[in-house]
């Protein structure tokens, strides 16, 4: 054997070892006998194998099958992986799919308990499946998800992560309970993904109960009210008409905004309830679509963080500014992507296509546009707010800008800054033309009535 393929055996054998150490085979079970009742000692035939040596596998067995089926997708072992699968087909047959569907959710179980002790949300790991691997993938594991996080106590005090589940729930409808899925090898792929997930910093409220909150009645309206003006924006094909309703939806929900920061203020006038919220980002194009989430949180006292490997970005700021922000994003991205649909594609002077340049740069000229604009709007709601509240304004609006950074660098103390070049100057100039016709500038014409 020549010295490079003993090297690469090496290195596979240490990659294997060093996932058995992280996720250890739980003991035998005392009985001998499977979770459903199955009795044996493992698996027989042509002198046993690498599971054991009788006829029907027991439950540990199973799961061993299981787990070292994952981990040899998970370090891209090809050759072993498919080998792993033949053999589960075959404890499949021995044994039943029940017994493996039990062996499968027993590591999607634990690899849950470890998503949210490390910083995970229903939502996060539900995107991130989807975005490693595909929506088949995700489907998986969405009814496990939800079910898990319905039990953790986040549920009953983070009306975030409560509603995060119930959107689960409500995309999954009416489809049918029971196995995992039909494709054991989808199965398997999910929770090789589910079992190394990275450690996320926690976010929102703490866990260990408490009282869920809930929005005012007064908020509650004045959201629903901004959701039909957006709603309306995003559908209308005159830009004139969007414009007009995307200024008073801002203007609604700054005028909010600042009203909310001076009842918010602690006796010290310091700023109270300043937490992190994850926004997903999704691709194609999601580092342009991740500036234009800056920038709206920019202009609405937030600030935002993109985590490119785990598809969202962290944006930390007052709930009020957050709802505000998501919302916001939510309606520009849509006007911003039929606009930058509408431009057509793009090619140079020798006929090869610039399309993803060109949609690259729009985006991100479009992105840089509406901050400007969102900026402009939200000074002029802050100094109607400085005329309403006398001088008790900039100082908490200063304190909460203060404690959002202190958020910002306690949670990502490592913060690395990357700029993004403009390599289509006629998508730029695209970008920038259709960010005027979103404008946010509040004039007089618009009226909060």
């Amino acid at each position: 054997m020549g010295i490079n393929n003993r090297q690469r055996r090496r290195a596979k054998k240490q990659k294997r070892q060093r996932a058995e150490r992280a996720h250890p085979i739980p003991e035998r079970e005392p009985t001998g006998r499977s979770d459903n009742g199955i009795g044996g000692h493992g698996i027989g035939g042509h002198g046993g194998n690498a599971f054991g040596g009788s006829d029907v596998p027991d439950q540990e067995l199973l799961r061993r099958a299981v787990l070292a089926a994952a981990e040899d997708f998970r370090f891209g072992a090809e050759v072993a992986y498919r080998s792993r699968l033949e053999e589960l087909r075959v404890l499949e047959i021995r044994a039943g799919r029940p017994s493996i569907d039990g062996a499968v959710a027993w590591w999607v179980e634990r690899g849950l308990d470890r998503a949210w002790g490390s910083g995970w949300q229903p939502a996060d790991v539900v995107r991130v499946v989807r975005r490693t691997l595909s929506a088949a993938h995700a489907d998986v594991l969405a009814p496990a998800v939800a079910e898990s996080g319905a039990r953790r106590p986040e549920a009953a005090c983070d009306d975030r992560w409560a509603d995060q589940v119930a959107a689960i729930r409500n995309d999954l409808g009416s489809s049918p309970g029971g196995r995992l899925n039909p494709d054991l090898a989808v199965a398997v792929e999910a929770v090789s993904v589910l079992l190394h997930l990275p450690r996320l910093p926690r976010l929102g409220t703490p866990s260990g109960g408490g009282a869920r909150t809930s929005r005012g009645a007064g908020a509650q309206a004045m959201l629903e009210r901004v959701r039909a003006l957006l709603a309306k924006a995003e559908s209308t094909t005159f830009p004139e008409e969007a414009e007009a309703l995307t200024a008073k939806a801002q203007e609604l929900m700054a005028r909010h905004a600042i009203d909310q920061a001076v009842l918010d203020a602690g006796p010290d006038g310091g700023p109270a309830g300043v937490v992190g919220w994850r926004i997903g980002v999704e691709d194609p194009y999601a580092g342009a679509k991740s500036i234009l989430l800056a920038r709206i949180a920019r202009a609405n006292r937030c600030s935002s963080v993109w985590c490119k490997d785990v598809g969202f970005s962290t944006v930390f700021g007052a709930r009020s500014d957050l709802e505000m922000v998501e919302l916001l994003f939510t309606s520009l991205l849509v006007q911003g992507t039929e606009a930058m649909l509408r431009a057509g594609r793009s090619v140079d002077r020798s006929g090869r296509s610039r399309t993803r340049s060109f949609r690259q740069s729009f985006l991100v000229a479009y992105a840089g546009r509406i901050g400007e604009r969102l900026s402009a709007a939200t000074a002029q709601v802050v100094a109607e707010g400085a005329e309403r509240h006398g001088g008790a304004l900039l100082p908490v609006l200063a304190s909460r800008a203060e404690a959002v950074e202190e958020a910002v660098h306690s949670a990502f103390p490592t913060l690395e800054s990357k700029a993004t070049a403009i390599s289509n100057y006629s998508g730029w100039a695209a970008g920038r033309a259709a960010a005027e016709l979103a404008s946010l500038t509040v004039g007089d014409a618009v009226t909060a009535g």
